[in-house]
This record gives C-alpha cells, sequence and structure tokens, in this order.
C-alpha cells in the first residue's frame, strides 16, 4: 500500500488490486479468519482510513481461504466474559464497525465466500453490493 494511514493495520491484509480499489482481507486461514481483538478493532476502522483516502474509489471486503470470517475467536469473547471494560471496548467497536461502514462514502462490495459469522456478518451484509458463493 502506499499510504501510510495503512501502514499501521497488521490483522488486515490490505491491497489494490486495481487503480481505485482498496481490497480488505481478512487473513486468518487456518482459523477461518477468526477475529481477535486487534482484528476487531481494525475492522472498525478501516472504513473511515478508506473514507479519507482521495485514491480510494470502492472498497472491496474478502475472507482469506474458505471462510469470509468465523467470527469472534475465543481469547476474544472469553476476555469479553471476564472483563467488564474489554466488554464496553467490544461493545463501542461493533458499533462503530456497523456506523462506520455505513458512513462511508467509498462503494463497498463484500465478496462473501464460506462461514460468515459475528462482525465478519455485519460487514457482508452492511456492504453497497454483498455477493455470496
Amino acid at each position: 500500500m502506499k499510504h501510510d494511514a495503512y501502514a499501521r493495520y497488521e490483522k488486515l491484509r490490505l491491497d489494490t488490486p486495481a487503480d481505485g480499489v482498496l481490497r480488505v482481507t481478512i487473513s486468518e486461514p487456518a482459523r477461518l479468519n477468526a477475529v481477535d481483538a486487534a482484528a476487531h478493532r481494525e475492522l472498525a476502522e478501516i472504513w473511515r482510513d478508506a473514507d479519507r483516502d482521495d485514491s480510494v474509489r470502492a472498497v472491496l471486503i474478502r475472507g482469506e481461504g474458505r471462510a469470509f470470517s468465523s467470527g469472534g475467536d475465543l481469547s476474544m469473547i472469553e476476555e469479553m466474559m471476564a472483563d467488564h471494560a474489554t466488554r464496553l471496548r467490544v461493545f463501542a467497536e461493533a458499533r462503530d464497525i456497523v456506523y462506520n461502514v455505513l458512513n462511508c462514502g467509498k462503494p463497498v462490495v463484500s465478496a462473501i465466500q464460506g462461514p460468515a459469522v459475528g462482525a465478519g456478518l455485519a460487514v457482508a451484509l452492511l456492504a453497497d453490493i454483498s455477493v455470496a458463493g
């Protein structure tokens, strides 16, 4: 990626397969793209960065391998159950995922293959265009 704004993303793989297209890949294929705490945070933030990026005309989101996303990983779920502050943070991020996808001024396309659960399902269904296979 040519933009410094994307350098902080560690859990989402970002590339530009065509001019003006930002491809966001949920990339944990060995775990069916389960979303840990860092990936959950990144799913909330990527939409704002894409919206501010003048070189992006559309966003494509997909999962790597045979799943879109199997939902939150067990360590994040356990941490939420054990810690009230974590639970509040994850709930706020979940709200941000919804609002940030909806408020993204760029068209969002989801390429859904295999399971889509939790935050991944929310993103998949909130996209302007959802293609399932």
